[in-house]
């Protein structure tokens, strides 16, 4: 597989459309963006530290929609990078954009105290709120899963739970009548519950925030997979990541706490539903690459048990 490559030359071209005296004074590459390749670019005249991203041209669509997203956030004064252009270039999708300031959020959740993980939660949990409050604009639209309203989301909810049960009846079958169990108890309250129908990030986890000293958040990224649904659906997902990725099942209350001031139990059981069908996207995903993912499987069925016992 080709990899793709920073042609300082060309790139600096692109920059000069958008800065004409600038120059590009040095620039490397980010840790992340394995798929994408990242790099932090330092340029002069005007003194600026932008972010330029690699793409396969297969990718454009995405890449281009979760660039739109970005600016959509950034003209109404969320925290997102604004990207200054996008273009196809040597047979590669380039983006150019601001760089945001901070630390990864998932990284510098796991070496906060107790406090400083709450302002972090707090703060990603009033950011989810602002975007689910905006107007849901006509290009916020699903690469495979295009629902149009409320009604359409249930009927594919519903079909995500049959798929799941279906597909785990014997894999997880120390776990099917608890997944049974709370996932039909999940969809009688969906199918009777009037639902906000809101633009939803759908991955929005700490890796894809950046955060200040204080746990203000930064910068939101990564829109890749958005599309639009019920609200309670982005924070089940929050909830599964920050269970799974930072091992945390205490804190989440933060979480909502930011996001609104109460919930209630109705509300409580739909995020704990998302949450489990999460969960099972992901096992089916990767159950095919079993034996090098296999322990995520392992700590799923881990969480299964907790799950299992907080009732």
């Amino acid at each position: 597989m080709s990899k793709l490559k920073f042609n300082k030359g060309k790139i600096e071209n692109i920059i000069k459309t958008i800065f004409p005296k600038s120059h590009i004074d040095k620039y490397n590459r980010f840790s992340t963006g394995l798929v994408s390749p990242t790099f932090k670019i330092k340029v002069s005249n005007p003194s600026k530290i932008l972010v330029v991203k690699l793409s396969k041209l297969k990718n454009k669509g995405r890449i281009s929609l979760n660039n739109k997203i970005l600016n959509y956030l950034n003209e109404h004064s969320i925290p997102a990078p604004k990207v200054y252009f996008q273009g196809q270039m040597d047979k590669k999708f380039i983006s150019v954009m601001e760089y945001s300031s901070g630390k990864v959020a998932s990284s510098f959740y796991k070496k906060s105290n107790q406090n400083l993980r709450k302002n972090i939660l707090v703060n990603a949990g009033e950011n989810l709120r602002k975007i689910h409050k905006l107007d849901i604009p006509s290009f916020w639209i699903h690469q495979h899963h295009e629902i149009k309203n409320k009604k359409e989301w249930k009927k594919w909810t519903k079909l995500r739970i049959d798929k799941y049960v279906k597909f785990f009846r014997k894999k997880f079958s120390n776990y099917i009548d608890f997944i049974e169990n709370e996932l039909t108890d999940f969809y009688v309250i969906l199918e009777k519950e009037k639902i906000d129908f809101v633009p939803l990030h759908w991955d929005y986890h700490l890796s894809n925030l950046n955060v200040d000293s204080k746990g203000n958040i930064t910068g939101t990224f990564d829109f890749d997979n958005a599309m639009k649904g019920h609200s309670l659906a982005d924070l089940g997902q929050t909830a599964y990541w920050i269970r799974f990725e930072m091992q945390d099942s205490k804190n989440f209350k933060y979480f909502l706490k930011g996001y609104k001031n109460s919930f209630s139990k109705k509300e409580l059981k739909l995020i704990k539903g998302y949450y489990l069908l999460h969960l099972l996207a992901v096992s089916r995903t990767i159950w095919f690459r079993q034996k090098r993912l296999s322990w995520i499987i392992d700590r799923h069925k881990e969480i299964l048990e907790e799950l299992k016992n907080e009732d």
